[in-house]
């Protein structure tokens, strides 16, 4: 396939006046050689912002722009005109003027007309002091128009939209606060007069711009078929969506003295059909290296409607989807070519629920088990049953959502029938093939309220992983505090109904009164009888029974006043557990449309609650969510159309064959049961 436009991308290169880390010195020496190793040729090198450290106040940029040619030597190119920069936060100048003006413009800001006073406008660009040194002394193509802060670079076969997203950059509070001014925007792609694919670049993400900034900008992009974005600041390497159809790709940095951090970067290429592929490389410390990284290469199929060589066309035979009632509609990869797994989504009567496989049940796996056991996270009712009483979770996005009746057993049993057999002989990765599988009824819905379901759902996926010859670790039904579900499950094992370990999870969260403004359930399911129940089965099963408690930190949601999970309060919490009984699951906090962080649980924190929790004699895990960026983690399935793919012929193949044994299942259960 032709290739039109590729290039290199760099972010958060902070050169210091100071000393700088060893290894943050290592990898930054050894980039232009193993770039040149590579033969990593490109059309031009895009880098993101923030080229120092701004606490030491450096405005000398000379070091940074010997070390940026040294860069495009290693990349063949000789012309500054090819090399693309945009400043970041650490590269303007703050005072205590700029913060009052700043505050003046987002009060006076609509997106919708989405222009500054222009002296304020040209105030603010203005105290971009060491990044305007930076790009005279560099000679780079972004060149900034009179009165506008971003600006448009037209190569061969790309056009690139350059954003000044640090433009009212102040402080600690930029985050969710930033503005760009829609109308600059929509000025720039009014002036483009070529037909070639344009790609936005700019410093911080999309989720950094108050919110009606990015709705308002992202829908534009959009509606201009302009649907890549590459950003940096964040010192870490993901991707995401924006809008319905937009793809982000975030790019690590140019530091790292030690873990807290992902050093980076990517070479991305547009090809004729719209394609793009960004393949990605990465520092090891332990080997003071860089590395391709395989799982976290991002290939997206037609990105930009661009006309295709006929040679280039290879059409193929589609697969025909079983006709079922709950049927497959579409995924969402986890990590790099799903390297964390699988969300999927499944429509009955247009109404839409969520399931994952996760090839790993942990991400900070401490044991082998954790690395060899596929997770699935199955959903047992269209949004929550809680919601329609407004008994929900006060963090779950799913109790966000219209309660749209209980699934069926079949319903459910189909996505642990699906999920399995399709790992079972995983295409992708292989080495999931021979994992463990562990059902969790966790996903959307309370299945304490619908537990006659999940029974037989239990039953009929028991049936068909005896049939793959699949090893099933356990099924985990989760509950906020639904009592009565435990006397029922206890009498089923009594009577030997499950071939497999069957057993509760428990997201209690908080004790007393103050779980009550979190965990409304708690004002008609008393958390301490369902803890009572929780020990009766334990004396029948001797298994542990995990009990969730979030991390919160400054977590914030409507009608709830600020939390953190300090130590003191987890200690409270503890003593009403028994460790002889119970083990401890601490989990982090995702943003979700119901609430968020103030700010991301540090490591320090995390292992602070872990002491807290070992030292009183419990089984302790840390749960991290492998799917923040894709709304997969706690509290986080939300049925959001955004960034599915379509099932392609080997996802259908596998849900035909899962809706097959579904139905073999159902057979020898009325013929057996």
């Amino acid at each position: 396939m032709k290739s039109i436009f590729k290039w290199l991308h760099l972010s958060d290169i902070h050169f210091q006046t100071g000393n700088t880390a060893f290894n943050t010195k290592q990898l930054r020496d050894k980039l232009p050689l193993f770039l040149k190793k590579e033969e990593a040729h490109v059309d031009s090198i895009i880098i993101t912002g923030d080229f120092r450290f701004a606490p030491e106040k450096e405005e000398n940029p000379n070091k940074v722009v010997t070390y940026i040619k040294e860069i495009a030597a290693a990349v063949g190119i000789c012309d500054m005109k090819k090399v693309v920069t945009l400043p970041g936060n650490h590269d303007l100048s703050r005072s205590t003027t700029r913060i009052y003006m700043v505050d003046g413009v987002k009060s006076h800001y609509d997106p919708n007309i989405g222009t500054i006073d222009q002296s304020v406008l040209q105030s603010l660009l203005n105290d971009f002091t060491f990044y305007n040194v930076l790009h005279e002394e560099l000679g780079d193509s972004s060149t900034w128009r009179e009165g506008n802060p971003h600006c448009l670079v037209e190569f061969e076969g790309c056009n690139l939209l350059v954003l000044n997203t640090a433009l009212i950059a102040s402080g600690d509070s930029d985050s969710g606060h930033l503005l760009l001014g829609s109308s600059y925007i929509e000025a720039l792609i009014s002036s483009i007069k070529n037909n070639n694919p344009t790609i936005v670049v700019g410093h911080h993400a999309f989720e950094e711009l108050d919110p009606s900034e990015n709705k308002v900008i992202a829908h534009f992009l959009e509606q201009n078929g302009i649907n890549l974005y590459i950003c940096g600041h964040s010192h870490d390497h993901w991707f995401r969506a924006f809008g319905e159809n937009g793809k982000e790709v975030n790019v690590g940095c140019m530091i790292q003295p030690n873990n807290s951090v992902k050093a980076s970067f990517c070479i991305g290429e547009l090809f004729k059909d719209g394609t793009v592929k960004i393949n990605s490389y990465t520092w090891d410390m332990a080997q003071k290296d860089w590395f391709i990284d395989k799982a976290n290469e991002r290939t997206y199929n037609l990105l930009y409607s661009i006309e295709a060589d006929t040679e280039d066309s290879c059409p193929k035979e589609n697969i025909k989807k079983n006709d079922h009632s709950f049927s497959i509609d579409g995924y969402t990869l986890l990590g790099s070519l799903g390297s964390d797994g699988i969300k999927y989504y499944w429509k009955k009567n247009n109404l839409c629920v969520e399931s994952i496989a996760f090839n790993r049940r942990l991400k900070n796996a401490i044991s082998e088990e954790d690395n060899t056991t596929s997770a699935y996270t199955i959903s047992t009712s269209f949004g929550c049953q809680l919601s329609a009483t407004n008994q929900q979770c006060r963090f779950c996005e799913t109790g966000t959502k219209s309660f749209g009746g209980n699934l069926s057993a079949d319903d459910i049993a189909l996505q642990c029938i699906f999920m399995a057999e399709y790992d079972s002989n995983c295409p992708s990765y292989p080495q999931v093939r021979t994992h463990k599988r562990e059902f969790a009824f966790m996903g959307q819905g309370e299945p304490g309220y619908n537990y006659a379901a999940v029974k037989q759902a239990i039953i009929m996926t028991d049936y068909v992983m005896k049939k793959l010859g699949q090893i099933t670790s356990r099924y985990v039904i989760s509950t906020c505090g639904v009592s009565g579900l435990i006397p029922s499950l206890i009498q089923d094992i009594k009577s030997g109904i499950f071939q497999n370990k069957v057993t509760i999870h428990l997201s209690l969260h908080d004790i007393g009164k103050s779980r009550s403004e979190i965990m409304p359930i708690s004002e008609t399911e008393d958390y301490q009888e369902i803890i009572q129940y929780c020990k009766a089965l334990y004396r029948v099963t001797g298994e542990k029974i995990g009990v969730g408690i979030l991390m919160f930190d400054k977590y914030q949601c409507s009608g709830v006043k600020s939390r953190t999970l300090t130590p003191e309060k987890l200690e409270e919490i503890l003593s009403a557990l028994d460790n002889n009984v119970f083990k401890i699951d601490l989990c982090t906090v995702n943003k979700t449309s119901a609430g968020q962080q103030k700010h991301q649980l540090s490591n320090e924190a995390a292992h602070k609650l872990y002491g807290v929790a070992t030292k009183r004699g419990f089984e302790v895990k840390l749960f991290t969510s492998f799917g923040d960026n894709q709304q997969s983690g706690c509290g986080m399935l939300s049925s959001s159309s955004i960034d599915i793919e379509q099932p392609g012929n080997t996802t259908i193949k596998h849900f035909n064959t899962a809706v097959d044994l579904l139905l073999e299942a159902k057979k020898y259960c009325l013929a057996n049961l």
